[in-house]
């Protein structure tokens, strides 16, 4: 697009005494005369641009406009550089590869480049990417998105919906967007969404403003503050999920924290992750229906053939 070329220009002469328009050409893939329109374009907007011929010649800003007035400290290109390069893994995007050439030959090699985000796809997930393509083009051309969704106890409905963002949130993938079936905002989760299209009815989007998912009961039932006895091995997940200060004890071999469930099977599930490992204390009533869950489980499998018709 002319608006991120031109940024990319006015980048690049701020970080440059002189950049030639042959290497401004290349490095934005566009031909020599769309890259003096564009210094047109910037000159009019009040950009002090100076042209100058000859071998050591090309395009440099004023002098006395370019005293440490840079777009991005080295921390912000590295800030920068990481991200769409998460990003890039993600959806593979050739223009993304030239976005981040573009800021690496800003960077200057600058930057120590000590934090990295890794999204590289799992084999499971690889459909994923193809799903997140689709509804990029939905954002992006303020289409309709329609979808089959299926909801936690399996119900499963058709929807047509304006998106308006996507969200990475704890390991999972969701999309933020206005369901025109039951005229609200909703979150929906992108590996409970199949037969994904793009509609051709477009629409005028609204003035969204992007919803919490802070765990404040934006997708589950209210939460009981459940206390567990929990393997020290396991210690790091309760700090990673609800902070160091939910671990109320630390023992030699095992630890007390608070673990705030929702009291039904779906809290039960984010438990039975930690196996043996974890044990429920209180609240009492939260531990019986625990253990009947796990009676239930169990009898499924104290006979010697699968059940049938069996109600999960």
């Amino acid at each position: 697009m002319k608006i991120q070329r031109l940024i990319a220009i006015a980048m690049l002469l701020l970080d440059r005494e002189v950049v030639s328009t042959g290497e401004l050409a290349e490095k934005l893939e566009v031909s020599r005369r769309t890259i003096f329109r564009d210094i047109d374009t910037l000159s009019m907007a009040g950009l002090p641009i100076v042209m100058t011929r000859g071998p050591y010649g090309g395009v440099s800003l004023m002098k006395s406009y370019k005293i440490d007035k840079k777009l991005f400290t080295p921390e912000d290109l590295e800030r920068l550089i990481a991200g769409l390069a998460s990003y890039q893994q993600l959806l593979g995007k050739h223009g993304i590869a030239n976005t981040l050439t573009k800021l690496q030959s800003l960077s200057n090699g600058q930057g120590n480049g000590f934090i990295s985000v890794d999204l590289t796809l799992n084999q499971g997930n690889r459909s994923l990417r193809r799903l997140l393509k689709v509804i990029e083009t939905a954002l992006n051309d303020a289409k309709l998105l329609l979808f089959q969704y299926m909801d936690k106890k399996g119900n499963c409905t058709s929807r047509a919906v304006e998106p308006y963002k996507v969200v990475f949130k704890e390991s999972h993938w969701y999309l933020q967007a206005y369901c025109t079936d039951r005229e609200d905002y909703r979150i929906f989760k992108l590996a409970r969404m199949s037969d994904v299209r793009v509609s051709k009815t477009t629409f005028v989007p609204r003035d969204f403003t992007p919803l919490p998912m802070d765990g404040s009961n934006w997708m589950t039932d209210t939460r009981v503050p459940v206390l567990i006895r929990i393997d020290k091995s396991m210690k790091d997940q309760v700090i990673e999920r609800f902070g160091e200060d939910n671990i109320v004890e630390s023992r030699e071999h095992d630890c007390i924290a608070k673990y705030p469930i929702a009291n039904n099977e779906d809290g039960y599930r984010t438990l039975l992750k930690f196996g043996a490992a974890c044990e429920i204390i209180e609240p009492a009533s939260v531990r019986r229906r625990f253990a009947q869950y796990l009676r239930r489980m169990l009898a499924m499998y104290e006979a010697d053939e699968p059940h049938q018709n069996m109600k999960y």
